[in-house]
């Protein structure tokens, strides 16, 4: 008798859904993701069969994604509840199996909106710029936490809250190449999400998996996006992080 899918629900902006510039299709990792998952449970069921006699089977990873090119996390709460974009409402609409784990990639607009206008602190006051700084690791912030509680607040099917949330980190790019005030912005909220999943027990963090380097392949050419090897490794690197929070072993 084979046992349920799990489920995996990836949320977030552009990076979840797909976008590659100047391509039009979208290339997201979210089938990468679940092939990786698939293939892992094969191995382990293959290398397993000859000494297990249990009539029970894994039916496999399920995995979907909703991506919101565009938008930033704060936009993200704001519509929360939204029947067609809404996190909450995909949580609740997911069922029979309900989700095990939600990946929540946000942050990357956020980080572009409020650094757009800063000068480069190089040459600000040190003091100010510190303050500055802590004020807009706060605006990013706050509203990523909303969304991972949102999931850890979730009911499933089993009737308790026992949704796992993986919080990956905002990765690189070019105007955080040009731009002093986004590339501290970016490392200083990475922090604040290491320290929340640290404080969070069903909060997992993991770094955005490769760096940004403008000759990487994995990189589109717009200096924001993936290429479609990108989100390919993309997915591919998340389901290690999976693995190791239990849902395949």
């Amino acid at each position: 008798m084979a046992s349920s899918p799990k489920r995996i629900f990836c949320y977030g902006d552009s990076l979840t859904a797909g976008s590659s510039p100047p391509l039009d299709p979208l290339f997201p990792y979210g089938p990468h993701l679940e092939q990786e998952l698939n293939q892992s449970l094969q191995s382990s069921a293959l290398s397993s069969s000859s000494s297990s006699s249990s009539s029970e089977s894994e039916s496999g990873v399920v995995v979907r994604w909703r991506g919101l090119p565009g938008w930033t996390a704060s936009a993200m709460v704001e519509y929360m509840n939204d029947s067609t974009i809404g996190l909450r409402s995909a949580l609740d609409a997911i069922r029979n199996p309900s989700i095990s784990i939600v990946i929540i990639l946000a942050g990357t607009n956020d980080i572009g909106s409020i650094t757009s206008s800063m000068f480069d602190s190089r040459n600000s006051d040190l003091d100010e710029s510190n303050n500055n700084n802590m004020e807009s690791v706060k605006l990013v912030m706050d509203p990523i936490v909303r969304l991972h509680k949102t999931c850890l607040d979730c009911i499933g099917d089993s009737g308790r809250k026992d949704m796992q949330t993986l919080a990956v980190g905002i990765p690189g790019s070019a105007w955080q190449e040009r731009n002093s005030n986004a590339a501290q912005l970016c490392a200083d909220v990475n922090d604040a999400l290491r320290q929340f999943a640290a404080s969070e027990e069903r909060v997992t963090y993991t770094d955005f998996p490769f760096l940004y380097q403008s000759d990487d392949i994995k990189w589109s050419s717009d200096g924001l996006h993936l290429s479609p090897e990108g989100y390919e490794t993309l997915g591919k690197c998340l389901a290690q992080s999976v693995k190791e929070m239990c849902m395949v072993k």
